[in-house]
Order: structure tokens, then C-alpha cells, then sequence
């Protein structure tokens, strides 16, 4: 299944799972580990918010000079950034270490992953296979992020067996081998995740990718405002608001909605075969939001979890579908500028969601970020439907 992906891809592949794994169980812990600690529901917000609009300027960055300064090298400095974020979190020396931590993190809060690292992968990618394998490729690179954000679920309830503090150290120094691994790994693939023209001196970027890019970059921060509303970490805070879950049953959840939504990007590229890379996106996309919605309205926690299963069994099938999409409309030498340029936006409109969801769950109904989530979202599915219904990757000309 992995023969038509060279060396560096396959490696790519080992630094996805590891990397989602960690922010696999941070998503969940997070949050649980700052209550234990006195943290109110707002500051909390505040934290994921900080995470979330620190990716804004590492895409910045990102779009700007990675393939100036190297991919290699830039992923390397971001593995140490995330290692110094977790050991940061663990010393807990005030809330400013905390809050600065989740700035020059690099981390994922949202239970996916839309960050830097992603953004220099999310590139790489298609110079390592041939055009045919490129969405399947997608497909077995975010099957395995979240297989490994399952395991990540499963190993946020060690702290229940560990109890008091110490499970909570242990995951966070987990955490920061995992990002010291990354940091070797990264080093160890060298050369092979450099663009194919070596001297890179300028980002050129043609009329018609400009427009796309800023037509997509509209799209996307629509897509993640919505999404901002209803991250893993603060449907974590929702269960237990609502149902006053322990931390080993919101474990096992998010191990099965993870496995469900890692089996669904399996069979995101099948379905794509046959109706095409962006009605796979929108068709998928808006039956999961309307499962969203339902959620908060179920009239108990076993049916509220179901529809949860129901929309994870969707949501993200448009994910391997939506990057090989958009790598394939652009050319290759503007893939990293639009990998990066429009995270700019998805972040900044993603970071805003947080703070205002925590404030209406601790204040307010519990309901309200769900509609508002899934609302928002259908709109996005609509509107980048009419946008891009003409514009068809060469496969599909």
C-alpha cells in the first residue's frame, strides 16, 4: 500500500502519527489539567485562543521563507518549539508561562491538525508520488494522524489511574520526547523534503493563484470560525458541564471517534474517484454538521455521543480530499505559499471561536455553539460549492 511513496514520504508518515499522537491526548488533558489547577473556563479559552492564533504567524513565516531557510530546518525548529512549550506547561510557573507556552507551542488544540508542520508536509507530499496516488496518499497520511489522535484519546486516561497530578506530568512529558523524536526524524530525512528547484530565492506567485489563494483563504476562515466553536478540547469541557463525564469515559469517546474518523479517511479517496475531489468535500461536509447540531439537543448522553460517532463518520472526509484538491489547482511551485497563506486566515478565524464557545458553555446555553458551529460551517460548504464547481483538477478534466 506504501510502495509508490518514496522514502521521505514514508517518513513524513512516522512524523504525522507521532506528532498527532501527542496532540491526540494534549486536546483532551489540556484543558482538565489547567481546572485542576484553579484555571477559570474563560482563561481557559484564552489558552486555546493563544494556541490557536500563534499558528498565524508560524504560517506567515512559513509562506514566506520555508522554502528559503529549508523545510527540514524549519520543522526541526518548530519540534523544539513544542518541546519547550510541554516543558513549559509542566513547570505551571505562572499563568504568562502557561499563556506563552501555548504561543510558541506549534501545538494542536483542535483534536486535527491545520498548524505549521502540517503546512510544510502538506506540500512536500505530492513531490514524493506520482499525481494518480496523490489523494490516496493524503488519505493514508491523515488515516494514520488520526489512528495515532486514538491512541492519544486512549492515553488521556492515564491520569485516572495515576491519579492526583502525576498522570497529567507523565502524558506532558511524553509529549516532550515525542518532540525531540520529531526533531531527529526531521534531521534524518535531510535533503528530501527540499523543492525540487534547490535554489529557492522568492516566492513567485502567478495572477491566477493569487486569486485562488485568496479565494480559498475567504473560504477556509469561514470553515474555521465555524469549527473554532466546537474544538476537542472544548467538547471536553461540554461533556462534562453537561454530563459530569469522568476522564477515562471521555477517553474511550474520543478513541472511538478517532478510529471512526481515521477509517472514513479510507474511503474519502474512493468516493472522490467516482464523484469528484470536491463534491466528496460538500457532500460529506454538510450531512456531518447537521449531525452537529443534533448533539446538544439529544435528550441523553448515550444519543448525544452517537450523533457525535455519526458526525465523525463524515466531517473529515473532506480533509485528504481538500488538500489534493488544492495542491492539484495550484502550480508546484506555489503549493507552499498557499499551504501557508491560507492558514493565516484559517488560524486567525479559528482562534476566535474559543474564547467566545467557553464563555456561552460556563455562562450561557450549552447548545448555542453547536448551531452556531454547524450553521456557519453548512454556509462554507455552499459557498465554496458555487465558488469552485468549474475549476477541476487535471484528473478530472
Amino acid at each position: 500500500m506504501l510502495d509508490h511513496i518514496q522514502r521521505s514520504g514514508k517518513l513524513l508518515l512516522v512524523t504525522k502519527a507521532l506528532r498527532v499522537f501527542g496532540f491526540g491526548f494534549l486536546s483532551i488533558i489540556l484543558p482538565l489539567y489547567l481546572l485542576r489547577l484553579g484555571y477559570s473556563h474563560i482563561f481557559i479559552g484564552i489558552v486555546l485562543s493563544v494556541s490557536i492564533f500563534s499558528s498565524v504567524v508560524y504560517n506567515t513565516l512559513i509562506s514566506a521563507f520555508a522554502d528559503r531557510f529549508g523545510r527540514g530546518r524549519s520543522l526541526i525548529l518548530l519540534s523544539v518549539m513544542m518541546a519547550f512549550s510541554g516543558a513549559l506547561l509542566a513547570s505551571n510557573l505562572s499563568p504568562a508561562a502557561v499563556v506563552f507556552a501555548a504561543m510558541i507551542g506549534a501545538m494542536s488544540v483542535t483534536g486535527t491538525e491545520t498548524g505549521p508542520f502540517m503546512a510544510i508536509e502538506q506540500a512536500a507530499i505530492p513531490n514524493l508520488v506520482k499525481g494518480k496516488n496523490r489523494t490516496s496518499t493524503f488519505g493514508i497520511y491523515n488515516f494514520l494522524g488520526y489512528s495515532a489522535a486514538a491512541l492519544g484519546a486512549l492515553f488521556s486516561g492515564l491520569p485516572v489511574l495515576f491519579g492526583s497530578f502525576s498522570g497529567f506530568y507523565l502524558l506532558l512529558y511524553i509529549y516532550i520526547v515525542i518532540a525531540l523524536t520529531l526533531a531527529f526524524i526531521y534531521h534524518r530525512i535531510g535533503d528530501g523534503l527540499e523543492p525540487r528547484k534547490k535554489k529557492v530565492t522568492k516566492v513567485h506567485l502567478s495572477d491566477k493563484g493569487k486569486r485562488t489563494i485568496l479565494k480559498l483563504s475567504v473560504l477556509f476562515s469561514i470553515d474555521a470560525f465555524g469549527g473554532g466553536f466546537i474544538l476537542q478540547s472544548l467538547l471536553t469541557l461540554w461533556f462534562v458541564s453537561r454530563y459530569n463525564m469522568g476522564l477515562g469515559t471521555l477517553s474511550l469517546i474520543f478513541l472511538a471517534t478517532n478510529i471512526i474518523t481515521a477509517i472514513s479517511l479510507l474511503i474519502a479517496p474512493m468516493i472522490a474517484k467516482r464523484i469528484g475531489l470536491l463534491n466528496t468535500m460538500v457532500f460529506t461536509h454538510i450531512p456531518s454538521n447537521i449531525f452537529l447540531i443534533a448533539i446538544p439537543i439529544a435528550p441523553t448522553a448515550i444519543s448525544a455521543v452517537i450523533f457525535l460517532f455519526l458526525r465523525q463518520s463524515l466531517s473529515q472526509m473532506d480533509v485528504p480530499t481538500r488538500q489534493s484538491y488544492t495542491m492539484a489547482i495550484v502550480k508546484p511551485e506555489e503549493r507552499t505559499a498557499l499551504s501557508g497563506i491560507t492558514n493565516i486566515p484559517r488560524s486567525v478565524a479559528n482562534g476566535i471561536s474559543p474564547s467566545i464557545s467557553s464563555y456561552l458553555i460556563g455562562a450561557f446555553d450549552y447548545s448555542i455553539p453547536f448551531f452556531a458551529s454547524g450553521a456557519i460551517k453548512i454556509f462554507y460548504d455552499i459557498l465554496i460549492f458555487m465558488t469552485f464547481r468549474k475549476v477541476k483538477p487535471p484528473e478530472e478534466k
